[in-house]
């Protein structure tokens, strides 16, 4: 078994083993058709008999930087051993200079790869349900008078929607600063839907956030609601209800019959609206955080 830094040439190997293996943790980043090697993504791969065995891919884009955190887009090894995943994180903490921490998302079940993540220094400090429900019945959106609910302009509303992102979860552990470059990497994803980002504006003022993108589950389109954010003095306005409910709506428009959404464990409130508007809990995922010079 070898370790050795991802070359242009293992690309289309290493896009194989992410599609094969990302299920048992965080599928948020897949490589994209465009993807190639980069300063700010350092990867490493376990080779066997010239084969990928095992990946570390570290996204330390300059968002991440800024909050001195970084995410991994896979941290895995086939094998399961606690040999492979220390080879891979030792490679990998070379290029964490200036980080206080590196994190990876995993979903609850995959006990076995857990425990291995325990052994070697991380931690779980935060988690996050999947939620679901069927798009056969909805409550149509009704928002007060003067907002409108319209569909992001490209190379228009760019600034909007980051203003509102980062001031609506500005104090959730673990979010980065949204940038008009993530809007354009998001609108070259293949889960992309045209029209499915949507703004609410109140007399010409943006107020308010969402966005569908489709996923595939169990062999079945799927649209999943995300970006769901809310100007902190537009909050207690029924507002995050009713785009909720327009979300459903598109998902039903579109012609999913399967609704999903995120959302984190601590954020309690909004996790009791989303079951009263049908969700119920689908899986649990859990986030692992690796402290830098601990």
């Amino acid at each position: 078994m070898k370790i050795e830094k991802l070359t242009q040439s293992s690309i289309p190997a290493f896009k194989e083993y992410f599609k094969k293996h990302a299920h048992q943790q965080d599928e948020s980043f897949p490589p994209l058709e465009s993807f190639t090697i980069n300063e700010d993504e350092p990867i490493y791969v376990l080779t066997n008999s010239g084969e990928i065995s095992g990946a570390a891919a570290l996204m330390i884009y300059p968002e991440y930087r800024e909050a001195k955190t970084a995410r991994f887009r896979i941290f895995h090894s086939k094998d399961g051993s606690k040999v492979s995943y220390n080879l891979l994180l030792n490679k990998i903490l070379k290029h964490t200079q200036g980080l206080t921490s590196i994190y990876c998302f995993i979903e609850d079940k995959y006990s076995n790869i857990t425990s291995i993540w325990e052994d070697i220094g991380f931690e779980s400090r935060r988690f996050a349900w999947i939620l679901e429900r069927e798009t056969s019945s909805f409550v149509k959106p009704e928002f007060p008078n003067g907002f409108e609910l319209r569909t992001f302009r490209d190379g228009i509303d760019e600034n909007s929607w980051c203003s509102i992102i980062n001031e609506a979860f500005e104090h959730t552990l673990g979010h980065v600063r949204m940038t008009p470059q993530k809007i354009a990497d998001w609108r070259i994803d293949p889960s992309y839907i045209s029209g499915g980002m949507k703004i609410l504006w109140h007399n010409e003022k943006p107020v308010a956030t969402a966005a569908m993108i489709k996923e595939i589950v169990n062999g079945e389109e799927a649209i999943f609601i995300e970006a769901i954010a809310v100007l902190n003095s537009f909050q207690g306005k029924g507002l995050g209800k009713n785009i909720l409910r327009a979300g459903i709506e598109f998902a039903k428009n579109y012609g999913a019959k399967k609704v999903m959404l995120s959302v984190n464990g601590e954020n309690e409130k909004a996790a009791e609206m989303y079951f009263r508007e049908g969700f119920r809990k689908e899986s649990l995922y859990k986030c692992y955080y690796f402290d830098i010079n601990s």
